[in-house]
């Protein structure tokens, strides 16, 4: 209370619930700049939309090193066929660990500002047209729908988890 935060009772899996809630949101960012958003278009839309930070920015600030090293230690537990993001990987390694190395999603100066870095736009661009994926205009309500849709069904499904084990 005095942190003023909520405990969550969630089954033991992968991850605490911010991150099994982050997961999900953080892949379906991906997937709209693999699509024809830009990583600053996402990030403020949902700023503006009431996050504290775009899910970009947060990547950034935590470490790209350390969401791909949860990747490669979760990576049995990847269903085939399902789609995967082609960039994250990709900054991993070309050392663009965020803002410890002062590239990430953006470029950081001295001070930690982010700056939009075209070099990052060029290389979605590029593995999307590899994969085949075509790019179009992303609206900011698509955005919106799209990035805390996902958060809401995975909040549903550690609900509906919860549940079973009510019943047992």
């Amino acid at each position: 209370k005095t942190l003023r935060k909520v405990g969550v009772l969630v089954r033991n899996c992968m991850g605490f619930v911010g991150n099994r809630m982050m997961f999900p949101y953080m892949r379906e960012a991906q997937f709209l700049v693999e699509e024809g958003a830009t990583p600053e278009q996402v990030d403020k839309t949902l700023y503006d939309w009431g996050m504290a930070m775009g899910i970009f920015a947060v990547d950034d600030m935590g470490g790209i090193d350390v969401a791909w090293r949860v990747r490669q230690e979760y990576k049995h537990l990847e269903k085939p066929g399902l789609r995967k993001p082609l960039v994250a990987d990709q900054l991993y390694e070309m050392g663009r660990l965020g803002q410890k190395t002062g590239a990430g999603w953006y470029r950081y100066d001295d001070n930690r500002k982010a700056t939009p870095d075209p070099e990052v736009v060029a290389l979605i661009e590029k593995s999307a047209r590899a994969a085949g994926i075509p790019r179009r205009n992303i609206t900011p309500d698509e955005i919106i729908e799209r990035c805390i849709y996902v958060m809401i069904n995975e909040g549903a499904r550690i609900l509906s988890q919860l549940e079973g084990m009510k019943a047992a």
